[in-house]
C-alpha cells in the first residue's frame, strides 16, 4: 500500500501545483488532467474501487508532447521535461512522465482493493474443495500480488493470510491463490474461480 499511497500523494501534489501555476488561465486543458488526478487521489484515500481508471488516465494523458507551429499539446503536470524529435516546425516527443507507466500494473491490481473477493477451487486439491466458497478482502499489493487477511477455515486449520493473483481470462475469472495458515506451515496453493461482490 505504501507504493500506491506514495503515488497518489504525488498525483495530488503535482495536480494542485499545476492548478496553482495556471490560475490565470483556468481554460487550459491541463487543468482537466489535474482535476482527474485530484479525483483519483480522493477516491483512493476514501477506498473507492473506481479510482484506478482515473489514475491510469492521469498517467497516459501526460505522455505525449507535440508542437506544431505556434500550437503546443502538453498536458504534463508540474514537471515539464521532454524527450522530443524535431522535424522542421514540428516537435514530437514524450514527457518524462512516461516513467509513471511503471505504476500501471499496481493500478490495475488496485481494482480489487477493499472489495470482497469470493473464490472456489476448480482444480483438484486435497484440501480446497470445489463446492466450498471462501471470501477475503484484499488490503494491499505486495510485488505483483494482492494480499489480505482472512478467517478461512479448511479442515480445522485457520488460514489468516491470502495472496491472490488474478489472470487474464475472457470467459471465467481465474486466479492463482496462496492461503497461509496461522502457524505459517502447510500453505495451500490453488487455481480458483473468483467473483467480486
Amino acid at each position: 500500500m505504501k507504493l500506491l499511497t506514495g503515488f497518489y500523494i504525488f498525483v495530488l501534489i503535482a495536480s494542485l501545483l499545476t492548478i496553482n501555476n495556471n490560475l490565470i488561465n483556468l481554460l487550459n486543458p491541463t487543468i482537466i488532467i489535474s482535476l482527474i488526478g485530484i479525483a483519483s487521489a480522493i477516491l483512493f484515500f476514501t477506498k473507492k474501487s473506481s479510482f484506478y481508471y482515473l489514475g491510469i488516465i492521469w498517467i497516459i494523458a501526460q505522455i505525449p508532447y507535440l508542437i506544431f507551429g505556434e500550437h503546443t499539446i502538453d498536458f504534463s503536470q508540474f514537471l515539464h521535461i521532454h524527450f522530443s524529435l524535431n522535424i522542421g516546425s514540428v516537435s514530437l516527443g514524450l514527457n518524462a512522465q512516461i516513467f509513471l507507466i511503471l505504476f500501471i500494473k499496481p493500478l490495475l491490481l488496485s481494482e480489487f482493493l477493499f472489495q470482497k473477493v469470493t473464490f472456489k477451487a476448480y482444480t483438484e486439491n486435497n484440501k480446497l474443495k470445489r463446492e466450498s466458497e471462501y471470501s477475503f478482502i484484499p488490503t494491499d499489493i505486495v510485488g505483483q500480488k494482492l494480499v489480505g487477511n482472512s478467517e478461512i477455515e479448511i479442515e480445522n486449520e485457520m488460514y489468516s493470510k491470502v495472496k491472490f493473483v488474478p489472470t487474464k481470462s475472457e470467459r471465467i475469472k481465474k486466479a492463482g491463490i496462496t492461503l497461509i495458515p496461522d502457524n505459517k506451515i502447510g500453505e495451500i496453493k490453488a487455481t480458483v474461480e473468483y467473483k467480486l461482490n
